[in-house]
């Protein structure tokens, strides 16, 4: 055990400081020093990811609903982390294929192209961060994805984001320039991702109210949606949603110190 939380942090540990819920739970606590953010935004998005796993039969938390009342009232973890706060700790799976786009035209389901890729690593040392309330490596990432794709975050119609902890949620949609800092609380309320919103995040529940497949929980979701194949959960006419044709997905790693940005589209 001792040799298991040195390799996660170093001295850190022997000051009673380990794991990823407590680096995390650090840069939000930064991140409301800075933008004045905190539980009244990430209620949204645990609330809201939970909505989508009601409409996921797979989903752990499906049968499993959630107020803003209910958020407030769930026990803290690591401050200012509520157990909603936080992603599943959970066995399952999630696969894509790639193939050329010439191989792709003899298939017989519904494809889906990348149209842009990016990734930058801000940083391999959480101690020496310097970027906790952002910009994280989101924003690189997803400057050169979008260049790449040739669009901007006007032309997306939803977003699968990795969501370890709901903070990760806002703060790289902070740094993908769907809002500026302060303004996460007004963008996420009145049901902005939820079914029936503007801007869809996390179909299937997402690693807080579906399943922890890390980085395929979102880009698998993704490519679901824009093949038709999302059921109760598909976007368009079955949630009230626009129906997809460019959806941005994202994974992350650490603590903020890596991220990938993936922009796919219907073909």
């Amino acid at each position: 055990m001792s040799r298991m939380l040195m390799d996660r942090g170093g001295d850190t540990p022997v000051f009673g400081h380990f794991g990823a819920t407590a680096g995390y739970a650090m840069a939000a606590r930064r991140a409301m020093h800075e933008f004045h953010t905190g539980p009244d935004t990430w209620k949204h998005i645990a609330v809201g990811q939970r909505k989508w796993a009601h409409l996921n039969p797979q989903a752990a938390m499906h049968d499993k609903p959630m107020t803003h009342e209910d958020y407030y009232n769930a026990k803290w973890l690591i401050e200012p982390f509520r157990l909603p706060d936080n992603c599943l700790v959970n066995d399952g799976g999630r696969a894509c294929i790639i193939t050329s786009a010439e191989r792709a035209r003899d298939l017989k389901h519904s494809l889906v192209t990348i149209m842009g890729m990016g990734q930058h690593n801000p940083s391999t040392d959480f101690q020496q961060a310097t970027y906790l309330a952002g910009p994280t490596g989101a924003r690189q990432a997803s400057e050169t994805a979008f260049r790449m794709a040739g669009i901007t975050v006007e032309d997306v119609d939803a977003c699968e984001i990795y969501d370890c902890f709901t903070y990760t949620v806002e703060i790289t949609l902070q740094d993908y320039g769907f809002f500026r800092p302060g303004e996460g609380e007004e963008w996420f309320s009145g049901g902005t991702i939820e079914p029936g919103g503007r801007m869809p995040v996390n179909t299937s529940g997402g690693q807080l109210s579906e399943a922890y497949h890390m980085g395929l929980t979102p880009l698998t979701e993704g490519v679901m949606q824009l093949m038709g194949r999302g059921g109760y959960r598909q976007l368009g006419s079955t949630t009230n949603t626009k129906e997809p044709e460019i959806i941005v997905c994202s994974d992350n790693g650490a603590i903020l110190q890596c991220h990938s940005c993936y922009i796919l589209r219907r073909w």
